[in-house]
């Protein structure tokens, strides 16, 4: 798919590029049994870390024509109006399902045993600045989540995961999470590609 090989190698060389950096006193270096360094991938670094969160405009697609995906939008905020929410979340997992960084995290290409909160607001990119109308320029490009936040963590409660629609200043949509995190949490409830596992208990 086009640019996606792009944006896995843009995260492995990020978390190889954070391993290979990282203070004596915050990592000790990984060693090859002879006793020289071994060559940083990254997997180091996220097996030593008890929680990680990787946030920002991550830049993965939706593979579907735009008109698809406009259509999509229109019937959700209809059926949002009228309260059908079992036809909503239809409608998103439509698009959900071709979203380019779901697929690439349940196929193991990228973001290695990371997570995401379910996505329940709409695609935040591409806008024209200072409106809700999505990308009217001659590219007329498919409005997609490239916003997001993915966790690595055994023990995290997430407690809010939104965009905000009200923030026209660029032509993307901010994206916020609120994260419970600690030993007070027995299982995580997650999302990798359309799976949710157990309900979160504290104790």
């Amino acid at each position: 798919v086009k640019n996606v090989g792009a944006r896995n190698d843009d995260f492995k060389r990020i978390i190889s590029g954070l391993e290979a950096q990282a203070p004596v006193r915050f990592l000790r270096p990984k060693r090859n049994p002879d006793g020289s360094p071994s060559e940083c991938d990254g997997s180091y670094l996220l097996k030593s870390m008890d929680h990680v969160f990787f946030a920002g405009d991550l830049n993965y697609r939706v593979d579907l024509p735009r008109e698809f995906v406009e259509r999509c939008i229109i019937d959700i905020k209809e059926n949002q109006s009228g309260g059908r929410l079992e036809e909503v979340d239809i409608l998103m997992n439509k698009l959900l399902r071709r979203d380019q960084l779901l697929q690439t995290i349940a196929s193991g290409r990228a973001f290695p045993n990371f997570s995401e909160a379910k996505v329940t607001f709409l695609p935040t990119f591409k806008f024209d600045k200072g409106t809700q109308n999505y990308d009217t320029s001659h590219k007329q490009r498919v409005p997609a989540w490239t916003d997001r936040i993915l966790f690595r963590s055994s023990k995290v409660n997430v407690l809010e995961y939104q965009s905000v629609p009200a923030a026209m200043h660029s032509d993307h949509r901010p994206v916020f999470g609120t994260y419970q995190l600690g030993w007070g949490i027995t299982t995580t409830e997650k999302r990798i590609g359309g799976k949710r596992g157990k309900r979160n208990r504290k104790k």
